[in-house]
């Protein structure tokens, strides 16, 4: 009697082809929601794509993707002989269930969810990628695990912290679950750093403590900045860049990022 093959153990072997012509994964986290990742997803998209890099950005948040409004992208990936390729903005290759539903809520539970980003994984032609680029959801579970598991090798996380304590403990969770599962921790990013986090040692050292504790770079702090509302607003990620936040997030990607 033969051996029955799953529709997981399918989809498995074609997310391990899809994905062998990328480089290195790097999953943006945070654990907690409001702390900028989306933003920093897609600016840090851009910011590499800039370079000449192949780059693609997967929002792995379904319950609320962003990462099509942030650049703009309402062009649905096309069917093709070998899978959905994606629509490319600004030179960023970007995948997201907002593509095929803008502003639809997508009804699924833990496990449904699961199975979404699945899907994505295993129909999504990236072609050759330098990067690409997962806008993970805030929690630190089930989509989180998924991707731990897929694939170890060329791997790595970056993760947001604002400076407070409540995001830094969240953070701390995030980052005791990408050491269980032995995901290199690429770096921690500070996020919106107001003026009167600057010389306090109580909020400003302890995104670096957190690096630190780990053995993880620290990437830098980069301010709070009204203009980044008005900016997603206009759905053009060249304004994001141009910000204080979007030219702070340069500097780190030109500091710390091998290109």
């Amino acid at each position: 009697m033969s051996k029955e093959v799953s529709t997981s153990d399918f989809r498995e072997g074609m997310i391990a082809r899809r994905l062998k012509g990328v480089k290195m994964i790097l999953l943006v986290l945070s654990g907690k929601g409001g702390v900028g990742k989306s933003v920093v997803s897609a600016a840090l998209a851009a910011i590499l794509a800039k370079t000449g890099l192949a780059i693609g950005l997967l929002d792995a948040d379904i319950y609320g993707p962003s990462s099509a409004l942030l650049f703009g992208a309402h062009a649905r990936p096309t069917e093709g002989e070998d899978g959905l390729s994606p629509p490319i903005v600004r030179g960023v290759k970007i995948m997201s269930v907002d593509l095929y539903a803008p502003g639809k809520p997508v009804p699924v539970t833990g496990t449904g969810s699961r199975d979404v980003i699945r899907e994505m994984l295993a129909l999504t032609s990236w072609g050759g990628l330098d990067y690409l680029i997962i806008d993970m959801p805030p929690a630190t579970a089930d989509i989180a695990m998924l991707f731990t598991s897929l694939r170890k090798k060329n791997l790595a996380a970056f993760v947001v912290t604002t400076p407070d304590k409540l995001s830094l403990a969240v953070a701390h969770r995030v980052m005791e679950l990408l050491h269980s599962g032995k995901v290199p921790i690429a770096g921690v990013l500070g996020n919106m750093y107001r003026s009167h986090h600057v010389g306090s040692s109580t909020h400003d050292e302890d995104p670096q403590m957190l690096a630190a504790e780990f053995k993880a770079v620290f990437l830098g702090k980069l301010p709070y900045d009204a203009k980044v509302l008005s900016a997603v607003g206009k759905s053009n990620i060249e304004d994001l860049l141009r910000t204080r936040f979007g030219e702070a997030l340069q500097q780190s990607v030109k500091a710390h990022v091998k290109l």
